[in-house]
């Protein structure tokens, strides 16, 4: 199966946003279309883009990191990225601050 059968883009300029909605699974095998059409719409150095995941029915570690990977991009180019229709568990793991882990404890093993 192809990457285009698991994952569509649409993609549509309005005057000074684009909005961009991802329809299908977004893991290791499509990231690559989202990062296509992300440079492509970003090109235009629009001032917002609207990312619609409404119709996105699996996302894995692969396209999480895609998905921070664009709003890094997005905050670099001064474009302001709006996510909408977003599953609230994707919402929570996408908007949820990361704190380092905690270094083990050393303990001292007795022979």
């Amino acid at each position: 199966m192809r990457a285009e059968d698991l994952l569509q883009t649409h993609t549509l300029w309005h005057r000074d946003a684009v909005h961009l909605r991802l329809a299908g699974e977004l893991d290791l095998a499509t990231v690559p279309l989202l990062h296509a059409a992300a440079a492509t719409a970003m090109s235009t150095r629009p001032r917002h883009l609207h990312l619609d995941l409404t119709d996105l029915t699996f996302c894995d570690q692969t396209g999480l990191h895609a998905l921070h990977q664009l709003t890094h991009q997005a905050h670099q180019a001064h474009i302001h990225l709006h996510l909408t229709g977003t599953h609230p568990r994707l919402h929570r793991t996408l908007t949820q601050q990361h704190t380092p882990p905690t270094p083990p404890t050393p303990t001292t093993q007795r022979y």
